[in-house]
């Protein structure tokens, strides 16, 4: 190819490239209009960046025009004139590009402190209502407190076994401790006069206790349904539902047997036995460590799923730091 052609063609192919860099970089223009990204840096920024394009359209045509009459020093100023404001419209799109990270970093900033303060918020919520529950049973949030310290424990042990690998991840332990708050929110509908009796219940009362479940059940499964996303309360209604199955079968209110029982059912059986065996109630004294550990032992592979038996005698000693540090 001639020099001059290919003079020619390195001048259109350049002005080609620019062409498409503009419509490209409109994009990045049209989202510095947003009103969140917008402020008076970036209005004055792409302000310059308009006008450099409409010089450099402006030179590129003149470059073409003086090489086509052959005016070859003009022609030379005009392609410098054009490299110039080339540089300059890069640097302004740089600079462009660099302010507007610079507004979504703050406000992603912005969204991530909004998140927490709305998680923090739901969290306290969820605790002030599970304790209205609890309250009217025992009369502490610290067997609240424990629980969920108990059901923490266990399944940070339980996924060091491969077989729970794929299921017990970060997510479902986080979702699985805030679950804990609500395994008895069934309650609020008990009557006092059965939750506080200081003495044994009749069978038609327990039966009346029994109900519990099914009602805190009913009640999460409402809020459920009106998120358009998948929460924490999908596991939620599956403890609420089968903490008080036994694994061979003999719990309720399903009589569930074995792994037909959830896990997160299971791993709360386990641990709000425990607290109840080792506190304080208006009809009983709290046991010991030692006694509360032998009766888990016995109800192995009858109340309690045996793994998680197993695993609760590996970190015995960390839930009796727990109840003494909440007791």
């Amino acid at each position: 190819m001639e020099i001059g052609k290919f003079t020619y063609f390195l001048i259109f192919a350049g002005t080609l490239v620019m062409i498409l860099c503009v419509l490209k970089f409109r994009t990045n223009v049209d989202l510095s209009s947003d009103p969140v990204l917008k402020n008076n840096k970036t209005t004055l920024l792409s302000g310059f960046h308009h006008i450099i394009m409409m010089f450099i359209f402006l030179g590129c045509i003149l470059v073409f025009y003086t090489l086509y009459q052959g005016w070859q020093n003009t022609s030379i100023f005009f392609i410098g004139f054009v490299f110039f404001f080339g540089a300059i419209f890069a640097f302004l799109q740089i600079l462009l590009n660099s302010d507007m990270l610079v507004s979504l970093k703050d406000q992603q900033h912005e969204m991530v402190e909004t998140n927490r303060q709305l998680h923090q918020t739901q969290d306290v919520t969820i605790f002030a209502l599970a304790y209205l529950a609890e309250m009217r049973d025992i009369g502490t949030k610290k067997h609240l407190e424990r629980t969920a310290q108990y059901v923490r424990l266990l399944a940070e042990e339980l996924f060091k076994l491969s077989k729970y690998h794929t299921y017990i991840r970060p997510s479902y332990i986080a979702d699985l401790t805030k679950s804990v708050l609500l395994h008895d929110i069934g309650k609020v509908a008990i009557p006092d006069s059965i939750l506080k009796k200081p003495g044994e219940l009749t069978p038609e009362e327990f039966e009346i206790v029994k109900k519990h479940c099914e009602y805190g059940t009913q009640v999460l499964k409402m809020a459920d349904e009106k998120l358009s996303f998948q929460s924490f309360l999908k596991i939620a209604i599956q403890m609420v539902a089968t903490h008080h199955e036994k694994w061979n079968g003999t719990g309720y209110p399903c009589g569930l047997k074995g792994d037909a029982i959830p896990l997160s059912g299971r791993i709360m059986a386990l641990a709000d036995v425990y607290d109840a065996l080792r506190s304080d109630r208006c009809y009983k004294k709290g046991l010991s460590h030692e006694e509360a550990c032998r009766i888990i032992w016995q109800e192995k592979g009858k109340h309690f799923d045996p793994e998680i038996v197993d695993v609760f005698f590996g970190i015995k000693d960390k839930f009796h730091e727990v109840f003494k540090a909440m007791a």
